[in-house]
């Protein structure tokens, strides 16, 4: 048989193709196949499929282990003799990963796609705990060019991935609404109005929340300083302590500019370039170390703040 996919024809064998697909094999039942046009002497079915789309679907069926291989850390030759493997959770490419989630959604292959998704699950991890800064997260996890992070929340808003749509909202986020829309983005990048909306309602949460967690964890308790300490947080009355710490919360806050940086690992030194305003490094430590209960508990809140909450 034949498959018309736009100007893209494929031929294919009917029974290898039902088989894999109970969606396939209802397609083209021998009624169907009998009234078929047959240009070529082989009945001839058009698809909605893009080319791209079912050339993906013919790998997986015709090439046993494609998706294994596709999924699994390939050897890169660096010169004649000497190899590398790249990051363990990365995946080669997005427009090949998308077209894998669209065709064995709409040809119902669970199997498949379960191995597909079993990539993004370090890259848009569930819990907080799975939020391991040393491996690639969000867009990050596909090799070569990073597509762009609407380009990735439009396409798991498409396939419902549902337990991956917090972080992927929050990656669409997290540089400010002038990367959110933009009338040159390619259209994969163009953000529907709807999930704009919810975009936006939860960049201005985060931005709250940041905002008010900064304070709360900069003017917070801090260790005991010896009398000789010219820590201020050390000086518990005067100006001299809230103007200094307020500097630092403006550091913080207003590095992310119009963003967020709530859920990346706090580093004082980056952002103060090495001088804190005169505060000792154990008050440094100490409001880095308690950063990670505010990331914990922005995270907890991301279903929330996008309307995610079931």
């Amino acid at each position: 048989m034949e498959v018309l996919c736009g100007n893209t024809l494929f031929r294919a064998h009917t029974s290898v193709l039902s088989l894999h697909s109970p969606v396939l094999s209802q397609m083209l039942v021998k009624s169907n196949l009998a009234t078929a046009e047959s240009p070529n002497g082989c009945p001839r079915i058009p698809s909605s499929d893009t080319a791209t789309d079912f050339a993906s679907l013919l790998k997986v069926i015709y090439l046993p282990g494609y998706v294994t291989l596709f999924l699994c850390r390939r050897i890169v030759p660096l010169r004649t003799s000497v190899y590398r493997f790249p990051e363990r959770n990365k995946v080669p490419d997005f427009s090949a990963f998308s077209s894998l989630l669209r065709i064995t959604a709409k040809y119902q292959m669970p199997n498949i796609r379960s191995q597909i998704l079993e990539v993004i699950r370090d890259a848009y991890p569930v819990t907080f705990e799975g939020l391991d800064p040393s491996k690639a997260l969000g867009e990050n996890v596909f090799s070569g060019p990073a597509p762009h992070p609407n380009a990735v929340l439009n396409l798991f808003v498409q396939q419902k991935l549902t337990s991956a749509l917090p972080m992927a909202y929050y990656m669409a986020v997290r540089r400010g609404p002038d990367l959110l829309m933009n009338s040159r983005f390619p259209a994969n990048a163009r953000l529907a109005p709807e999930i704009l909306q919810v975009a936006i309602k939860g960049l201005i949460a985060l931005r709250e929340m940041e905002l008010k967690e900064t304070h709360r964890l900069i003017l917070g308790p801090v260790f005991p300083h010896s009398a000789s300490s010219k820590c201020p947080s050390g000086d518990i009355v005067g100006p001299r302590v809230s103007e200094a710490h307020q500097k630092v919360i403006d550091r913080i806050t207003d590095s992310c500019r119009s963003g967020t940086r709530l859920l990346q690992v706090l580093s004082l030194g980056d952002i103060c370039s090495g001088d804190c305003d005169g505060f000792c490094n154990s008050c440094v430590e100490e409001w880095e170390y308690r950063h990670a209960e505010v990331r914990k508990k922005a995270w907890t809140a991301l279903p929330d703040m996008f309307g995610l909450r079931a």
